[in-house]
């Protein structure tokens, strides 16, 4: 990419992270051309939080470690847009910055996601803000699984912060990127949850009394106001039951299956009666880690009704598609489900294909 000569830096210098020649006093031939050669060896986005840990003494030194005016943007567009949706727990944005700070791997979390938001909302950048997305998500993974034996009081907060972000980063990746196959979906759907798992027990580890006493009481005191798991089943969900259970399965799978659709009759209750102080699309992102461990590996399974309640569960995503990390990814859930499973399924499948039609007609 050639400098566009555009004074006092070029446009496509500030855009690649590149030292602009056009900031120096007009350069003689040999020295452009050194300058030039040297520009276009450079990588695209030259961030020691990208490609590596900076040393102490480079994180001190001004000449060595160059303001990234990517990352600048990120954090703003983190502070101002990302968050503004999904941070509904009170937690000031400043306290989660601050456990960012000493955690590379919340850090570069936190600039992953608000890369894939802009990966989103700026379709004509798409390629470029998913690939530092993607780069920032890499480091952040192996700083974290260099780190996580060592946890203790003082860094489980960052590490629970952690768990949360990088779920809802994995799962907005998998909803609104999805594989063309269906197949790789739900691989890379059953990867998510699993990984999500992994990180929450971690984070966990027996510590959720010391959690309570930290910035993160407001978000832990979210799991309070969700709907019970004893509680009745509404009609959609006591027929979907009705018919799993028709299919002469083990007691064991169908315990599974009722423990998923009680965790999906959760969130239809919060969508349709808006319990106070509980924002739906958090329970919506929190859905696949509510559901039994069982019951992914069924999806992995390929099990048609396990699919069947993905399909439900896509319904009730769409009903958030108004939101970024939603987009069309619940439609493309009930319509990829209704394709794998063929006519044969049709009638299990008609609530979620009935609301998306209602949806879509509003």
């Amino acid at each position: 990419m050639k400098c566009d000569e555009k004074r006092p830096i070029c446009s496509n210098c500030i855009s690649s992270q590149r030292h602009c020649e056009f900031l120096e006093p007009v350069p003689t031939e040999q020295s452009r051309s050194v300058r030039s050669e040297t520009a276009t060896a450079s990588p695209a986005v030259g961030s020691p939080a990208v490609t590596s840990p900076p040393t102490q003494e480079a994180s001190n030194s001004p000449e060595t470690a160059p303001v990234n005016m990517l990352h600048v943007e990120l954090v703003y567009n983190l502070s101002s847009e990302t968050m503004k949706a999904f941070n509904n727990s009170n937690i000031p944005f400043q306290d989660i910055l601050r456990y960012g700070v000493g955690a590379p791997y919340l850090m570069n979390e936190l600039l992953s996601l608000s890369s894939l938001h802009l990966s989103i909302v700026r379709p004509g950048q798409r390629d470029f803000y998913r690939h530092n997305s993607t780069q920032l998500q890499s480091y952040a993974l192996n700083s974290f699984n260099s780190s996580s034996s060592q946890i203790n009081d003082e860094n489980c907060v960052a590490i629970f912060l952690f768990a949360g972000i990088l779920g809802l980063h994995m799962l907005c990746e998998t909803l609104v990127y999805p594989d063309n196959d269906f197949e790789s979906f739900l691989d890379q759907f059953v990867q998510y949850v699993v990984l999500h798992y992994g990180v929450r027990t971690v984070a966990g580890g027996g510590r959720w009394q010391l959690l309570q006493q930290t910035a993160l009481k407001p978000m832990l005191d979210l799991g309070a106001r969700i709907p019970s798991e004893n509680e009745s089943l509404g009609p959609v969900c006591h027929v979907l039951l009705d018919r799993i259970k028709g299919l002469g399965s083990n007691e064991t799978t169908i315990k599974t299956y009722e423990q998923t659709i009680q965790a999906l009759q959760s969130v239809i209750t919060v969508i349709d009666s808006q319990v106070p102080g509980t924002n739906s699309s958090t329970i919506l992102i929190a859905w696949p880690i509510l559901v039994p461990r069982e019951y992914i590996d069924l999806v992995a399974q390929r099990k048609c009704e396990a699919l069947v309640i993905l399909a439900y569960f896509g319904a009730l995503v769409d009903t958030h598609k108004h939101l970024w990390v939603f987009c069309d990814g619940g439609k493309y859930l009930v319509d990829s489900v209704t394709q794998y499973l063929g006519p044969q399924w049709e009638e299990w499948l008609h609530w979620p294909r009935q609301s998306l039609m209602v949806l879509n007609s509003v």
